[in-house]
């Protein structure tokens, strides 16, 4: 996987813990992160495509918390309006 990642100028990312590491940053911390049984949790990816989707995300959960934000104003001005 590292050189793989090496050889496409990719990262490796960590699906458990949402971080990166550039390859020369893993294979330093390699004995700290991997084990036999976590080993799968760790892909190489593209970082500008890790971007993206962060940015991506971000946007998703901005329209929720809008979209929440709505709902609360409208559910207390009809609140208000049912106690005048």
């Amino acid at each position: 996987m590292l050189l793989d990642a090496w050889n496409k100028q990719q990262w490796i990312y960590d699906q458990l813990d949402n971080a990166w590491y550039t390859p020369e940053e893993f294979k330093t911390k390699w004995k700290l992160l991997v084990t036999d049984h976590n080993l799968n949790r760790f892909v190489a990816r593209s970082p500008e495509f890790g971007i993206a989707e962060s940015l991506e995300n971000s946007r998703r959960a901005l329209e929720r918390a809008e979209e929440l934000h709505k709902k609360l104003q409208g559910y207390y001005e009809v609140e208000l309006r049912r106690k005048h």
